[in-house]
């Protein structure tokens, strides 16, 4: 991938996870020296940070549906 792209796609997923993105790399940090595949390492990571993506995307919801809320009441005004 080029390396603009995924500088801005990193920035976009570290504002998007916050206060959670730390956690995010401590546990992939955690796993890289390990003997486990891949595919075991991201499975073991996955479970671990689930609960963190899920309190993102509940957020992304709430502002998604406050920006469409404003968006509307400004056409109506």
């Amino acid at each position: 991938m080029n390396a603009i792209w995924t500088a801005l796609l990193t920035k976009a997923i570290q504002k998007l996870l916050a206060r959670d993105w730390p956690s995010v790399v401590n546990q992939v940090s955690v796993l890289m020296d390990s003997d486990k595949t891949g595919d075991e390492k991201r499975a073991i990571v996955y479970r671990t940070l689930r609960e963190y993506g899920v309190a993102c995307a509940t957020w992304l919801l709430y502002a998604a549906i406050e920006i469409a809320y404003g968006k509307l009441k400004s056409e109506q005004g």
